[in-house]
């Protein structure tokens, strides 16, 4: 079982220097894998407004604070 679904807003838990992300940045679940551990296809924005996708395990996701979703971090998407 997901813990995440698709269409879901969720966090990275710590920095990623490889993606240019750092914890607590939001992005949006379009894609689960059952794999072991589960996988996710996270779509973030990039800070010159474009969008990439990465492949991330569940966990190092987590859900995303309420200040980080009213806010929106630099990189942030969020499902409507």
């Amino acid at each position: 079982m997901f813990k995440f679904q698709e269409g879901a807003c969720v966090a990275i838990k710590s920095d990623n220097p490889r993606l240019g992300l750092v914890a607590g940045e939001t992005g949006t679940v379009w894609a689960l894998y059952e794999t072991q551990p589960p996988a996710y296809e996270v779509t973030f924005s990039s800070q010159d407004g474009g969008e990439f996708d990465a492949l991330m395990y569940e966990e190092e996701l987590t859900e995303p604070t309420v200040e980080a979703v009213a806010e929106g971090t630099k990189h942030s998407l969020t499902s409507a």
